[in-house]
């Protein structure tokens, strides 16, 4: 994609409603952008907020499901359920984004991502998804932008909820949802366990390939809030899923023979948060978090000691974190924002890792000024890392409101990523000469309402320098000197002959700099369109995803295909207590690929699956 393409779709966006009506406020609240509550409506970034009405409505068995649906996501899966899942925002890396659950960091420390694949979304109240750098607030690993998974509160003086669901692949999963909630106190309990035999995960079929890999989850999510007083209330959320997961992967013994092995994952990945918020006096608010989350993980196979061979391994690494943010009013139209964060990994391995933990210490600001029709933020933030040393990064951000209607949104921010423990110390892999990863980006965006509508575009340009990247053709890490992603994202929900219509896509140009090539695994051309509508007791729903061709490798030679996938959904309320619901993805059951593996070829994906739910809920 050229940028002069963009620049011409902007234009175009631009011309289609500069001459839109006055809309309703959108009321919805957000607290990832700026770490304080905020009025979506407000925003100077790119959001996008899928509540649990969203999650319900669309049935997702996964993350993989559900987000990429979203303007500027995109989405690599390695096979079927529980397999590795990475989400890209704006055709950056996987790890380039921060993920956090209840606002607290996730993700392994020796990989430097998330376990997207490991999480069940039916513990999730809600999802924020901030597009483009955040560094400035949150520091490293927020170059692309920031994804809040936020646990289900009760907002009911009684919740009870039972579903029970049954679909192809053997997949069976049931979830159990209580709660209650008085002036004081309301707490939330979700249990889910989902099994499914599962799929051949990648296309060989050589000695024990060939079979099917299932997987498992139990999980259970825990809130409870408490009012103090009138001024301070009092948070804790407990969030684990505990998994098992078949896989395919060739084993060798210690003269490097190869082995025939049924090999799997045993996997657990935790969060726990404890947060206080408080308000000073009138115009000072202040709130502190303790949180500390793990990402386990350990290789096991069925059919033989698995430390016979050259595989297996246990990674069991922690992230502990402290928070300090203070929200003060100076004046009319005048804000700042004052934070302290503190957080320390640490890795417990078999394998043996020069450096086994570090901390990170950082102090944050940012000031903002109303000044009617024009918003404006400032942020810096200075992180002193063990290992590296002081970093500093900034952003500036302006918000103009052409009408009611209208704003036209601009923006300059910073990123930077810290090399992984396996980046750095994994044994003869990691490189410990490796710097710091760093990024520039610029914005500029649309945001337009009107009636029931709502359209945001947003034309972004992002340059990175020291990409760390695995390159398949050395089976090594190396650091790329510079890579420049430029693009343009919309989305868009309307309303059509009783329709709710939502349209979102992505174009990117993600070049390495360094070879002229594109970077491996980014689609450039993405779209999403969903459509639902209610009749009676009846709704009905259809997702169209399609997305063009990548490359799995760095030299752009090993193609992947572009595809298209359809998916039907329906949920028909009985009464008051009962409902049914059914969907089916990949209704033409098409087969794709979204990565390969160097010696057992491409990933399979899932091709058509269909899955019932019976769901009950009385009425208190």
């Amino acid at each position: 994609m050229k940028l002069k393409f963009a620049l011409v779709a902007t234009a175009a966006f631009l011309s289609s409603v500069s001459h839109i009506s006055a809309s309703d406020e959108i009321e919805t609240i957000i607290v990832t952008e700026n770490r304080i509550p905020t009025v979506i409506s407000d925003s100077l970034s790119a959001v996008t907020v899928l509540n649990r009405e969203d999650i319900a409505r669309y049935q997702a068995s996964d993350l993989f499901d559900l987000m990429s649906r979203i303007a500027g996501v995109s989405m690599v899966r390695n096979g079927g359920r529980g397999t590795p899942t990475s989400l890209s925002l704006r055709g950056n890396q996987g790890d380039h984004s921060l993920f956090l659950v209840d606002g607290v960091r996730i993700g392994s420390a020796t990989l430097g991502s998330a376990t997207l694949g490991l999480l069940n979304v039916n513990s999730i109240e809600r999802i924020e998804v901030v597009r483009g750098p955040k560094s400035n607030l949150y520091g490293a690993d927020a170059i692309g932008g920031v994804v809040n998974i936020i646990t289900r509160q009760s907002e009911d003086d009684k919740d009870l909820s039972i579903s029970s669901s049954v679909g192809t692949n053997s997949t069976t999963e049931t979830t159990i949802v209580s709660g209650f909630k008085s002036d004081r106190h309301s707490y939330m309990a979700v249990l889910n366990t989902f099994n499914t035999q599962g799929i051949d995960n990648t296309e060989s079929i050589s000695g024990l390939h060939g079979d099917k890999d299932a997987h498992s989850n139990h999980a259970i999510a825990l809130n409870y809030q408490y009012q103090i007083s009138d001024s301070a209330k009092w948070k804790v959320a407990y969030n684990k899923n505990d998994t098992e997961t078949e896989y395919d992967a060739d084993c060798y013994s210690p003269s490097w023979a190869m082995v025939d092995c049924s090999i799997y994952t045993v996997a657990e990945i935790t969060s726990l948060s404890s947060r206080v918020d408080f308000d000073i006096n009138a115009n000072w608010h202040s709130s502190f978090q303790l949180g500390r989350s793990s990402d386990k993980a350990k290789e096991l196979a069925d059919n033989i000691d698995i430390s016979t061979t050259t595989n297996g391994g246990m990674f069991d690494t922690t992230k502990t974190e402290a928070t300090w943010v203070n929200y003060m009013q100076l004046s009319d139209g005048n804000f700042v924002t004052l934070g302290l964060d503190y957080q320390k990994d640490h890795v417990n391995s078999f394998t043996v890792y020069d450096q086994t933990s570090r901390y990170n210490q950082a102090a944050f600001l940012q000031y903002q000024v109303n000044l009617g029709e024009v918003d404006t933020s400032f942020g810096v933030r200075f992180d002193d890392n063990q290992q590296f040393g002081g970093h500093t990064t900034s952003s500036l951000l302006v918000g103009v409101d052409v009408n009611e209607s209208l704003r036209l949104t601009g923006s300059y921010g910073e990123g930077f990523k810290a090399p992984t423990f396996n980046d750095l110390y994994y044994p003869n892999y990691g490189n410990p000469d490796f710097v710091p990863e760093q990024s520039e980006n610029y914005e500029i965006g649309l945001k337009a309402s009107w009636g029931v509508n709502v359209a945001n575009v947003a034309l972004f340009n992002n340059q990175l320098e020291n990409l760390i990247q695995y390159n398949p053709a050395t089976f090594l890490t190396d650091q790329t000197a510079r890579v420049e992603i430029s693009g343009i994202e919309f989305n868009m929900d309307t309303e059509i002959a009783g329709w709710a219509v939502g349209v979102s896509g992505m174009l990117i140009d993600p070049e390495n700099k360094t070879n002229g090539k594109l970077l491996r695994r980014r689609a450039q051309r993405s779209l999403s369109v969903d459509a639902d509508y209610s009749f009676g007791n009846l709704d009905l729903g259809v997702t169209l995803q399609t997305q063009s061709h990548s490359y799995d490798d760095v030299s752009n030679t090993v193609r992947l295909g572009g595809y298209t996938t359809l998916a039907l959904r329906a949920d028909y309320r009985l009464n008051n207590h009962w409902s049914l619901k059914a969907k089916v993805d990949n209704l033409t059951d098409k087969a794709y690929t979204t990565a390969m593996d160097f010696s057992l070829g491409k990933y399979r994906s899932l091709g058509r699956e269909i899955m019932f739910t019976i769901a009950y809920s009385p009425n208190f």
